[in-house]
């Protein structure tokens, strides 16, 4: 039992101290510090109730909170958590103080909160907490106690919730102390690595007077530079440079090395600059300019003298990373395609190019999220950077890519299996030498790091591969961890020469020599500001044109044909010729609109449990001969990926890659999984004398039926496990796995739970991964991105496709099912696509917890109440565990309501005796009618699993910038 303190003692006490001490010298006391901390949730051992009272803070959006925070486990915490404070002798508690955790996130801030002092069922405090990282009052009227009970009831819909620090004072304390005690969380913040921007550390390269003269003297090639001066671009992530951290003012400048002093050719005024590139004759600019934060970037031009000035670009989008072209054209990033990051809420920039005057805009990129920095190689091709994460962790894989002006030729340079570093952007090739030089960095963070030199002819995921030139900089390992640690200060590397090469450190700029032995400063920042993408201002060998291999018009409208000479090629010895049958061909769905409720990781809106992020459509499939070649026409200007089929339709190896074709392009595969370095065999592949073949639709129907079939613009067009999948079980499974068939039984049934259905949550969501072999994309899962040998993954790996193959044999063997071909088919190519539930990104809830959440908000209060009243005979303190796969239609038919029901009612009565002796029981009613306006709403507005679901269109339109 606690104890009020009455007012006249805490008077007392205050005046003592005061009288004692003196007001300056008492500093109260964080009694939490001495307290025994639990919680009914934690993420890890590195976010344990522990990192909440340990006196550090992180800074918001540190991307360092790692053992220095308490984060629940998004995955399983279900909206509620406690936080239990317990000290071994009384003492008295008058305030609390919470620091959102928002290291990652501002949204893993949690929202409502309750506060319980020992055993009292009431909350001492309750209320909600703001989405914010500084201190958050909770004040109390002083009690003595043992034991405080934090209870967190709701959050900002963050990843993982929790809390950077909680503390617990004895007394109300005030704004000044809390002044106080901010300058000492941000002071330990830095001495813990926990502040948003560490000290940098110290260069290893000497400062050299003689290059200094020699830059200043025109020595290198070159008297005058081309810089941005603006704001440091602070970001969440590599791939939101564009849309997040606008702060106007600088401009462009050229920068006379002779004398050190600045021309500005273009005030910002109220914009920013994000980057620039210089014409092979030298004479002209391309650069991004964002007038203000409600316009997007626009890519202008004009001379480098500072006239012509002109935009080439417009609309409520953004383009920017320009690059010109040997053609005369220009390469370009451009949001105007209305597509999203699938884990995120940006807007996608992706590969373009335009005429000289801005005219003839066309799409070279398939991506469905970011490509980076264009640039164009010395023979004449475009070197980028592009993310991806098909079937993979998200956080890894920017790699480097090249691609011809035509967008077609679309290969690899670097990357596409390396887990760290996280991300190669600003590649550019250097004078002289093979590879080029590029940026090292993160996945999350702003767009600066490490530099280094990248040349894949040591093998394009090796270590060998990458040159580290700023060693002061931890770049990791390729095949270990996610990449995500890297913190540098370099941007914007430009090769001068095969000796130096020209970057801003921090806003500063430097020349250094490649072999690390000198660099000069050739212009220090002027703060608050920075400069930034450094360029010489001289000519260039402007690099071949390379003419375009499309015909005038394609054979096939809207395809392209592929040849692979013989898939065995990188199968071998895992999978014996004859083995391959079929190719599946697969196009990864874009997300056409901007929503930041995730679930399941970072998916938003959901598509699977942690599996596949983006939604799948089966374009079709083609036959593969008999010396493992295939010749076939697949869709142009989509992302594509390919599986190898057995003779029953198991994917016995798959591409966690996509590719993209252009319209009339004909492109050639030598084998699956293959060594780059791999020489075509000298044969003649047998699909060489025939035509390309069409591809054969999967039986459920083309994506143009489905779409036709669905009515329209919006229409679910990729697969959709209850359309396709479900039915299946219903007609062959239903009937002995079903809700009634036993406690242990699995639940093949199709009722609609929380995000999913009754049988998508048993056969693979949380601990149903016993039946399926899915391939986890959840942050921290990374290690499987290397995981490629063929059999691993999917049907070949699952239980339940062998099951399904065996007819599920009864104890004497006999067939208890027996699916037809189709069925089969179905199964297997939803494990092999890795488990989607969902067919695509619209939603109906652009709201909800990865807008699909289903709440049925007045449950667990209903429930806990009849449980505390009726059921605390079994269930100690009347506590029911949270259900599982709780069925939101059909609720009658939940564990929780035919457990405790009689027989002669309908119910099972597992609980050992009836405790509803039929269904008009009042708590059995109290129940149902919990499940009352979540149907009722259902029926207003269907999920969109659901018939008659409607996508919510507004998101649709919703501003790219």
């Amino acid at each position: 039992m606690r104890t009020v303190v009455p007012p006249y003692r805490l008077i007392i006490a205050v005046v003592a101290s005061l009288l004692c001490c003196g007001a300056a010298a008492e500093r109260p006391e964080n009694i939490a510090r001495r307290a025994v901390v639990k919680a009914s949730s934690e993420f890890s051992r590195n976010y344990t109730a522990a990192g909440a009272i340990d006196g550090i803070v992180p800074d918001e959006l540190c991307q360092a909170d790692v053992g220095k925070a308490w984060a629940v486990n998004g995955r399983t915490w279900g909206g509620r958590a406690q936080f239990i404070l317990e000290w071994p002798q009384p003492v008295t508690v008058a305030e609390i103080i919470y620091y959102a955790r928002t290291a990652w996130q501002m949204e893993e801030c949690f929202r409502d909160y309750e506060v319980f002092l020992d055993d009292e069922a009431n909350p001492a405090a309750k209320g909600r907490f703001e989405k914010v990282s500084g201190p958050q009052r909770i004040r109390l009227q002083p009690a003595t106690v043992r034991r405080v009970t934090l209870r967190f009831t709701g959050s900002y819909e963050g990843s993982n919730p929790g809390a950077s620090e909680i503390e617990v004072y004895s007394r109300p304390v005030d704004e000044a102390f809390l002044k106080e005690l901010g300058k000492q969380h941000a002071s330990r913040a830095a001495r813990t690595g926990a502040a948003r921007r560490p000290p940098e550390p110290p260069s290893p390269v000497p400062e050299s007077a003689e290059l200094a003269a020699e830059v200043r003297s025109g020595q290198l090639g070159f008297t005058k530079l081309l810089v941005i001066e603006r704001h440091e671009i602070t970001c969440s992530h590599v791939y939101t440079y564009h849309t997040e951290g606008f702060r106007p003012g600088g401009g462009l400048y050229v920068l006379n090395l002779a004398d050190g002093k600045l021309a500005r050719l273009v005030d910002a005024e109220g914009g920013q600059i994000l980057d620039c590139d210089l014409s092979y004759d030298g004479t002209r600019v391309l650069f991004s300019w964002r007038r203000s934060s409600a316009a997007g970037y626009q890519v202008f031009t004009m001379n480098t003298d500072g006239t012509g000035l002109r935009q080439l670009t417009d609309g409520d989008h953004h383009n920017y990373n320009a690059a010109f072209l040997p053609d005369g054209g220009i390469v370009f990033l451009s949001t105007r395609e209305v597509r999203f990051a699938y884990c995120w809420t940006s807007p996608v920039g992706i590969l373009h190019r335009m005429d000289a005057d801005g005219s003839n805009v066309r799409r070279l990129s398939a991506n469905i999220v970011n490509d980076f920095t264009p640039a164009v190689m010395h023979d004449g091709r475009i070197i980028y950077s592009r993310w991806e994460y098909v079937d993979r962790p998200a956080i890894p894989i920017q790699s480097l890519w090249t691609l011809r002006p035509d967008g077609t030729g679309l290969a690899v340079y670097y990357g596409n299996r390396v887990l760290s570093p996280a991300t190669f952007m600003e590649a550019r090739p250097i004078p002289g030498r093979d590879g080029v030089l590029c940026m090292l960095t993160s996945h999350n963070g702003m767009a600066r790091g490490a530099v280094g030199i990248v040349d894949p002819v040591h093998g394009v995921n090796a270590q060998a591969a990458i040159r580290n030139l700023t060693p002061e900089i931890d770049i990791g390992v390729v095949d270990r961890g996610d990449g995500n640690h890297i913190r540098g200060p370099y941007s914007g590397a430009m090769p001068i020469d095969s000796r130096y090469f020209v970057v801003s450190r921090g806003g500063t700029i430097i020349v250094r020599d490649y072999e690390g032995t000198r660099q000069a400063t050739i212009l220090p920042s002027r703060a608050p500001m920075g400069f930034f993408n450094p360029t010489p201002v001289r000519s260039r060998p402007r690099p071949p044109v390379v003419a375009s291999s499309l015909p005038p018009q394609a054979p096939a409208p809207g395809m392209a044909t592929l040849y692979l000479q013989d898939v065995y090629l990188g199968l071998e010895p895992h999978v014996a010729r004859g083995q391959v049958r079929r190719i599946m061909v697969v196009r990864e769905l874009h997300k056409p609109l901007r929503t930041g409720k995730f679930a399941f990781g970072f998916q938003c809106p959901v598509i699977s449990c942690g599996a596949t992020y983006a939604a799948k459509e089966v374009w079709g499939y083609a036959d593969v001969m008999e010396d493992g070649s295939a010749a076939f026409r697949v869709p142009a200007g989509v992302p594509i990926y390919f599986l190898a089929l057995d003779a029953e339709g198991r994917a016995v190896q798959r591409m966690r890659s996509f590719t993209h074709l252009m319209e009339g392009e004909v492109q050639g595969c030598i084998g699956c999984h293959e060594p780059r370095n791999h020489r075509p065999a000298p044969t003649s592949p047998h699909v060489l004398r025939r035509p390309p073949q069409d591809l054969t639709p999967p039986w459920w129907g083309s994506p143009a039926e489905i779409t036709a079939r669905a009515g329209g613009k919006f229409a679910v067009t990729g697969f959709d496990y209850c359309r396709i999948v479900q039915p299946i079980w219903d007609k062959h499974c239903v009937q002995c796995h079903n809700p009634r068939a036993g406690k242990n039984m699995l639940d093949l049934s199709g009722d609609r739970t929380e995000y999913f259905n009754v049988s998508y949550d048993s056969l693979v969501h949380k601990a149903g991964t016993k039946y399926v072999r899915w391939i986890s994309t959840y942050n921290g899962q990374e290690q499987n991105i290397l995981q490629i040998m063929p059999l691993a993954w999917g049907s070949p790996a699952s239980p339940l496709a062998d099951l399904i193959r065996t007819g599920h044999p009864d104890q004497q063997g006999n067939r208890r099912v027996n699916l037809t071909e189709q069925e089969k088919q179905a199964v297997f190519a939803w494990i092999d696509l890795n488990i989607p539930y969902y067919g695509s990104s619209d939603t109906a809830w652009p709201e909800n917890r990865g807008a699909r959440q289903i709440e049925v908000k007045e449950l667990p209060m209903v429930l806990n109440d009849v449980a505390r009243r009726r059921c605390s005979g079994c269930h100690a303190g009347g506590y029911l565990p949270p259900a599982r796969n709780l069925r939101i239609t059909n609720p009658e038919n939940n564990t929780f309501l035919l457990a405790p029901l009689a027989k002669s009612a309908g119910g099972t009565e597992w609980c050992g005796k009836a405790i509803f002796g039929d269904t008009q029981d009042p708590d059995y009613q109290a129940i149902l009618r919990a499940f009352e306006p979540t149907l009722r709403m259902l029926r207003e507005n269907p999920r969109m699993d659901m018939p008659g679901a409607k996508p919510a269109l507004a998101e649709k339109e919703r501003c790219r910038i």
